[in-house]
């Protein structure tokens, strides 16, 4: 039998971040610089973190990554976020459990256009000659500090971003009700860079996970993309396998 999230984000839907519509804008991101490091967690402490509509990773682990976009609509920003591994039905995705941004005015666009339960903090991306590293503070206190230590150039192929899934609550057949969200950018490769992630402060709490803990590094990647953030494709219900659950809202990334 397939194994499944015990998440029930119906239970507390005011502390999803609200959309007005499911139909926002995409954002173009240019040459955005993506720091992005996975790393094994014990499955025993990732209990009901995820929906139930989705199923967990197994071995369980979580993307930590730092992202400066140096062009976007609301000026440039930085962003922090913890995915946690999953897959909804077959595919790879990213649960995203907590985010932090740079500016008030991005985060403000991202939890209203997207829903990302995302806040305002100070979010650093630091490119060095042995390593580039992502700082994130919150009201004077460090709840992440990471390195993608001695990287080395690959191919852009070897990379892959695994799709993002977030919880917020959005109109839908005149009903205002929470829902599954899936993110899907697309990523054209300028530069890429593996080597090894490095964590040396990790506040579970700060990120919506207060039983998260890290377990061992698994790889680390830092590229320079040209990427996006879409229209919104498909929602799903979050008590029903997606197989079931999943709505189209628009045809595809055409209709952008």
């Amino acid at each position: 039998m397939p194994l499944y999230g015990t998440l029930d984000i119906t239970r507390d839907a005011r502390a999803l971040p609200t959309l007005a519509s499911l139909d926002t804008e995409a954002w173009a991101l240019p040459r955005a610089e993506m720091l992005q490091l996975l790393i094994e967690v014990p499955r025993s402490t990732t209990e009901g973190l995820l929906p139930k509509a989705m199923h967990p990773a197994l071995p369980s682990y979580v993307i930590l990554a730092v992202t400066r976009y140096s062009e976007s609509p609301v000026g440039p920003f930085n962003l922090a976020v913890l995915r946690l591994g999953s897959r909804a039905g077959a595919h790879p995705r990213g649960f995203l459990l907590g985010a932090v941004a740079s500016t008030e005015a991005a985060a403000r666009e991202l939890r209203d256009r997207w829903g990302f339960p995302v806040a305002a903090g100070e979010v650093k991306f630091v490119r060095r000659h042995d390593r580039v590293t992502g700082t994130v503070t919150r009201d004077g206190r460090t709840i992440f500090d990471g390195a993608l230590v001695d990287p080395q150039p690959v191919a852009g192929s070897d990379v892959q971003y695994i799709n993002w899934v977030t919880a917020a609550n959005a109109p839908l057949d005149g009903q205002t009700q929470p829902m599954l969200i899936q993110v899907d950018p697309k990523y054209t490769f300028h530069k890429a860079e593996r080597g090894r992630p490095q964590v040396s402060a990790f506040d579970a709490a700060a990120w919506n996970a207060p039983q998260l803990t890290l377990a061992d590094p698994i790889v680390g990647t830092c590229c320079t993309v040209d990427t996006d953030l879409p229209r919104i494709r498909f929602v799903m219900d979050p008590a029903k396998p997606v197989f079931q659950g999943t709505r189209r809202i628009r045809e595809s990334r055409a209709d952008e």
